[in-house]
């Protein structure tokens, strides 16, 4: 296992320097925004409808490198979550393939990206409301066996009590009996009991008070810091900003423009939302 994540803050661009050529072992994708990085998570052409309606998503090529973090924001009805189902598997891909970890998993599904290192955490609150705190983050362990539960729990325990100590405080709780807020902290917290190499996150700041969403996005921070990617769909561009390396602009199922954050902000931003 990994050494457990620490909390962190400030962006930081891993591995991303300007100009440097492609590396032994690395591959200049060609896909928008990627560089000569070792791609973890890659779509080429993507199109994605529901039943026999237009398509929802145009041909999309993304890639998410190791240790990146990729912000994809635009407008409600965007397709982003669409496109966060297409990666799970949620939807059907009506062309287009999808490649995690060097392998092709176009139309594998979540139970099986899970078991290779993928952690998806859905639009709204996904946690097990009869059970307690402590065993929703318990069964983020199932993957393992014996004496590997315990170390995980708890290499994993100190960096969780940091971030969000009111699960400490509401361990045998039910689940859903916390408030929004303490329930997507749990999810974040049996996020990084999974130890995941990508991480998947839909809206994570959605309907929450500010300082909620303060200590999500601290959480965000440890797993970059830790050299987890991340792919972050989320509305508050702001947000998203302080934390990636790079954004990705969807579009009525287009990407429009990808940069780093310092290139897309004011009228660049507000063309590639609104055209």
């Amino acid at each position: 296992m990994r050494p457990h994540l620490r909390a962190g803050g400030g962006s930081r661009d891993r591995g991303r320097a300007a100009g440097r050529g492609v590396r032994p072992g690395e591959r200049d994708l060609g896909l928008p925004g990627s560089g000569a990085m070792t791609d973890l998570l890659t779509l080429r052409g993507v199109t994605v409808g529901y039943g026999r309606h237009h398509p929802v998503l145009h041909a999309i090529d993304l890639a998410v490198g190791g240790g990146e973090v990729v912000g994809l924001v635009g407008m409600n009805g965007a397709g982003k979550s669409t496109l966060l189902k297409a990666i799970c598997g949620g939807v059907k891909l009506r062309e287009g393939t999808i490649s995690y970890d060097g392998q092709d998993v176009s139309g594998l599904g979540t139970p099986e990206l899970v078991r290779r290192g993928m952690s998806i955490l859905a639009e709204g609150h996904r946690v097990i409301r009869p059970l307690t705190v402590e065993e929703n983050l318990q069964i983020a362990t199932m993957s393992l066996r014996g004496s590997a539960v315990r170390r995980r729990l708890a290499a994993s325990r100190e960096l969780i009590d940091e971030l969000f100590p009111v699960l400490h405080q509401r361990r045998t709780q039910l689940a859903g009996l916390l408030s929004g807020g303490e329930q997507q902290m749990l999810s974040m917290a049996r996020a990084i009991i999974e130890d995941p190499k990508l991480l998947l996150l839909d809206e994570p700041s959605l309907g929450l008070a500010p300082l909620v969403v303060d200590r999500i996005y601290s959480s965000l921070s440890a797993f970059r810091e830790r050299g987890v990617s991340l792919l972050v769909v989320e509305q508050n561009s702001t947000r998203v900003a302080d934390i990636c390396t790079r954004m990705v602009v969807l579009r009525d199922g287009r990407i429009t423009a990808t940069g780093s954050p310092a290139e897309l902000v004011g009228a660049a931003l507000t063309s590639a939302y609104f055209g």
